[in-house]
Protein backbone atom coordinates (compact mmCIF):
# COMPACT_ATOMS: atom_id res chain seq x y z
CA UNK A 1 0.00 0.00 0.00
CA UNK A 2 1.53 3.32 -0.52
CA UNK A 3 2.21 5.76 1.90
CA UNK A 4 -0.79 8.40 0.47
CA UNK A 5 -3.10 5.05 0.78
CA UNK A 6 -2.43 5.34 4.33
CA UNK A 7 -2.77 8.85 5.27
CA UNK A 8 -6.19 9.42 3.66
CA UNK A 9 -7.27 5.91 5.40
CA UNK A 10 -5.87 7.44 8.62
CA UNK A 11 -7.52 11.16 8.11
CA UNK A 12 -10.70 9.38 7.00
CA UNK A 13 -10.74 7.12 10.07
CA UNK A 14 -10.51 10.37 12.49
CA UNK A 15 -13.43 11.90 10.65
CA UNK A 16 -15.61 8.52 10.82
CA UNK A 17 -14.72 8.24 14.80
CA UNK A 18 -15.04 11.67 15.98
CA UNK A 19 -17.98 11.09 17.81
CA UNK A 20 -17.17 7.58 18.88
CA UNK A 21 -14.76 7.69 21.89
CA UNK A 22 -13.71 4.07 22.22
CA UNK A 23 -12.73 3.87 18.31
CA UNK A 24 -11.26 8.22 18.23
CA UNK A 25 -8.95 6.65 21.31
CA UNK A 26 -8.10 4.20 19.29
CA UNK A 27 -7.41 5.75 16.10
CA UNK A 28 -5.18 8.46 18.65
CA UNK A 29 -3.30 5.51 20.14
CA UNK A 30 -2.40 3.67 16.59
CA UNK A 31 -1.72 7.20 15.29
CA UNK A 32 0.79 7.81 18.15
CA UNK A 33 2.28 4.40 17.78
CA UNK A 34 3.08 4.65 14.00
CA UNK A 35 3.69 8.41 13.87
CA UNK A 36 4.41 10.09 17.07
CA UNK A 37 7.12 7.38 18.18
CA UNK A 38 8.74 7.13 14.91
CA UNK A 39 9.96 10.19 13.53
CA UNK A 40 10.86 9.70 10.24
CA UNK A 41 7.20 8.67 9.37
CA UNK A 42 6.13 11.78 11.50
CA UNK A 43 8.48 13.72 8.90
CA UNK A 44 6.62 11.88 5.87
CA UNK A 45 3.49 12.24 6.99
CA UNK A 46 4.13 16.18 7.01
CA UNK A 47 6.17 16.14 3.85
CA UNK A 48 2.80 14.37 2.13
CA UNK A 49 0.90 17.32 3.82
CA UNK A 50 2.81 20.20 2.67
CA UNK A 51 2.75 18.91 -0.76
CA UNK A 52 -1.03 18.88 -1.16
CA UNK A 53 -2.08 22.00 0.33
CA UNK A 54 -1.76 25.56 -0.94
CA UNK A 55 1.84 27.35 0.17
CA UNK A 56 1.57 30.91 -1.52
CA UNK A 57 4.87 29.91 -3.56
CA UNK A 58 6.22 31.40 -6.57
CA UNK A 59 7.22 29.22 -9.33
CA UNK A 60 10.58 28.80 -8.54
CA UNK A 61 9.92 27.89 -5.09
CA UNK A 62 6.80 25.77 -6.06
CA UNK A 63 9.36 23.93 -7.97
CA UNK A 64 12.60 23.54 -5.99
CA UNK A 65 10.03 22.75 -3.44
CA UNK A 66 8.41 20.08 -4.65
CA UNK A 67 11.51 18.29 -5.72
CA UNK A 68 13.00 18.33 -2.64
CA UNK A 69 9.31 17.17 -0.71
CA UNK A 70 9.39 14.40 -3.45
CA UNK A 71 12.96 13.53 -2.67
CA UNK A 72 12.86 13.07 0.84
CA UNK A 73 9.43 11.47 0.36
CA UNK A 74 11.51 8.50 -1.07
CA UNK A 75 14.35 8.45 0.99
CA UNK A 76 12.10 8.08 3.90
CA UNK A 77 10.04 5.50 2.28
CA UNK A 78 12.89 3.67 1.42
CA UNK A 79 14.52 3.88 4.64
CA UNK A 80 11.54 2.84 7.16
CA UNK A 81 8.72 0.36 7.11
CA UNK A 82 5.40 1.46 6.69
CA UNK A 83 2.67 0.46 8.67
CA UNK A 84 0.11 -1.91 7.78
CA UNK A 85 -3.93 -0.59 7.35
CA UNK A 86 -6.31 -2.81 6.50
CA UNK A 87 -9.46 -0.44 6.15
CA UNK A 88 -10.51 0.12 2.67
CA UNK A 89 -10.09 2.93 0.50
CA UNK A 90 -12.31 4.21 -2.03
CA UNK A 91 -10.35 7.30 -2.91
CA UNK A 92 -6.66 7.85 -1.89
CA UNK A 93 -6.47 11.93 -1.26
CA UNK A 94 -2.80 12.02 -2.12
CA UNK A 95 -2.49 9.78 -5.98
CA UNK A 96 -0.76 13.05 -7.40
CA UNK A 97 1.82 12.93 -5.17
CA UNK A 98 2.40 8.97 -4.82
CA UNK A 99 2.76 8.96 -8.15
CA UNK A 100 5.96 11.22 -8.35
CA UNK A 101 7.09 9.32 -4.89
CA UNK A 102 6.95 5.45 -6.45
CA UNK A 103 7.27 6.82 -10.18
CA UNK A 104 4.12 5.50 -11.42
CA UNK A 105 3.58 7.66 -14.56
CA UNK A 106 3.59 5.71 -17.83
CA UNK A 107 4.44 8.59 -19.63
CA UNK A 108 6.46 11.51 -19.51
CA UNK A 109 3.12 13.90 -20.41
CA UNK A 110 1.84 12.12 -17.80
CA UNK A 111 4.14 12.64 -15.57
CA UNK A 112 4.35 16.72 -16.65
CA UNK A 113 0.74 16.72 -16.30
CA UNK A 114 0.78 15.47 -12.24
CA UNK A 115 3.59 17.66 -11.34
CA UNK A 116 1.82 20.95 -13.22
CA UNK A 117 -1.37 20.16 -10.82
CA UNK A 118 1.32 19.99 -7.70
CA UNK A 119 3.32 23.02 -8.78
CA UNK A 120 -0.40 24.78 -9.55
CA UNK A 121 -1.67 24.25 -5.94
CA UNK A 122 1.78 24.84 -4.27
CA UNK A 123 1.25 28.39 -5.79
CA UNK A 124 -2.48 29.00 -4.75
CA UNK A 125 -2.63 31.84 -2.69
CA UNK A 126 -2.99 31.32 1.02
CA UNK A 127 -6.35 31.33 2.08
CA UNK A 128 -7.42 33.36 5.42
CA UNK A 129 -7.81 31.24 8.05
CA UNK A 130 -7.70 33.18 10.51
CA UNK A 131 -11.13 32.90 11.99
CA UNK A 132 -10.58 28.69 11.81
CA UNK A 133 -7.13 27.91 12.93
CA UNK A 134 -5.41 30.75 15.39
CA UNK A 135 -8.50 30.50 18.03
CA UNK A 136 -7.88 26.78 18.92
CA UNK A 137 -4.44 27.22 18.31
CA UNK A 138 -3.81 30.22 20.57
CA UNK A 139 -6.58 28.61 23.14
CA UNK A 140 -3.56 26.05 24.02
CA UNK A 141 -0.96 29.24 24.41
CA UNK A 142 -3.60 31.32 26.31
CA UNK A 143 -4.01 28.50 28.65
CA UNK A 144 -0.78 27.64 29.90
CA UNK A 145 -0.03 31.51 29.88
CA UNK A 146 -3.29 31.62 32.61
CA UNK A 147 -1.65 29.29 34.79
CA UNK A 148 1.21 30.83 35.04
CA UNK A 149 -0.73 34.23 35.99
CA UNK A 150 -3.66 32.89 37.63
CA UNK A 151 -2.92 33.06 41.35
CA UNK A 152 -2.36 37.11 40.94
CA UNK A 153 -5.22 37.81 38.84
CA UNK A 154 -8.21 36.00 39.86
CA UNK A 155 -11.96 36.88 39.19
CA UNK A 156 -15.14 36.81 41.00
CA UNK A 157 -16.28 34.07 38.65
CA UNK A 158 -12.84 32.15 38.76
CA UNK A 159 -12.85 32.47 42.32
CA UNK A 160 -16.29 31.09 42.93
CA UNK A 161 -15.43 28.11 40.62
CA UNK A 162 -12.73 27.13 42.50
CA UNK A 163 -14.51 27.47 45.72
CA UNK A 164 -16.91 25.09 44.26
CA UNK A 165 -14.07 22.80 43.28
CA UNK A 166 -12.61 23.20 46.59
CA UNK A 167 -15.59 21.80 48.70
CA UNK A 168 -16.36 18.62 46.22
CA UNK A 169 -15.22 15.54 47.12
CA UNK A 170 -11.20 15.10 46.73
CA UNK A 171 -11.80 11.24 45.28
CA UNK A 172 -14.19 12.21 42.64
CA UNK A 173 -12.29 15.59 41.40
CA UNK A 174 -9.04 13.08 41.26
CA UNK A 175 -10.84 9.88 38.97
CA UNK A 176 -12.42 12.99 36.81
CA UNK A 177 -8.68 14.62 36.60
CA UNK A 178 -7.99 11.71 34.76
CA UNK A 179 -10.65 11.58 32.07
CA UNK A 180 -10.07 14.75 31.85
CA UNK A 181 -6.19 14.73 31.12
CA UNK A 182 -7.20 11.75 28.48
CA UNK A 183 -9.73 14.05 26.90
CA UNK A 184 -7.18 16.98 26.58
CA UNK A 185 -4.35 14.35 25.22
CA UNK A 186 -7.40 13.11 22.58
CA UNK A 187 -7.96 16.58 21.54
CA UNK A 188 -4.51 17.80 21.26
CA UNK A 189 -3.43 14.82 19.27
CA UNK A 190 -6.00 15.50 16.52
CA UNK A 191 -4.81 19.15 16.48
CA UNK A 192 -1.25 17.87 15.32
CA UNK A 193 -3.32 15.06 12.92
CA UNK A 194 -4.58 18.29 10.86
CA UNK A 195 -1.84 20.76 11.60
CA UNK A 196 0.87 21.35 8.88
CA UNK A 197 2.99 23.78 10.75
CA UNK A 198 5.92 21.75 12.17
CA UNK A 199 6.50 24.32 14.83
CA UNK A 200 2.68 24.12 15.95
CA UNK A 201 3.10 20.36 16.20
CA UNK A 202 6.06 20.58 18.95
CA UNK A 203 4.10 23.29 21.05
CA UNK A 204 1.50 20.82 21.03
CA UNK A 205 2.87 18.15 21.69
CA UNK A 206 4.62 20.03 24.64
CA UNK A 207 1.52 20.54 25.96
CA UNK A 208 0.32 16.77 25.57
CA UNK A 209 3.27 15.96 27.50
CA UNK A 210 2.62 18.59 30.47
CA UNK A 211 -0.93 17.28 30.56
CA UNK A 212 0.05 14.01 30.83
CA UNK A 213 2.77 14.62 33.85
CA UNK A 214 0.90 17.05 35.88
CA UNK A 215 -0.15 15.67 39.22
CA UNK A 216 -3.79 16.44 40.57
CA UNK A 217 -4.65 19.27 42.50
CA UNK A 218 -7.32 21.67 42.33
CA UNK A 219 -5.73 24.45 40.30
CA UNK A 220 -4.52 21.95 37.81
CA UNK A 221 -8.14 20.26 37.87
CA UNK A 222 -9.47 23.86 36.57
CA UNK A 223 -6.93 24.97 34.40
CA UNK A 224 -7.30 21.27 32.71
CA UNK A 225 -11.30 21.67 32.57
CA UNK A 226 -10.88 25.41 30.67
CA UNK A 227 -8.37 23.57 28.09
CA UNK A 228 -10.94 21.13 27.51
CA UNK A 229 -13.35 23.56 27.21
CA UNK A 230 -12.00 25.47 24.97
CA UNK A 231 -10.55 23.14 22.81
CA UNK A 232 -14.08 22.25 21.93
Amino acid sequence: MKFGEIKTIIENNFIDSVKDRKIFKENIQNFKKHFLKNPNLGKLYLVYGDLSKPRGLNEDEARNYLDEGIKWAKTLIKENKLPSIQNSLKENNYELIDSLVYDTSKTIEESLTIKNKILSSLQTKLKDETKVRLPISAMVKVSNEKIKEFLNSIDETTRKDIINLVSEDKKNLKENFVELKEEAVNKLSALIVAEVNPDLQNKLKETINKIENENFDVLNYYNLKRLNESLD
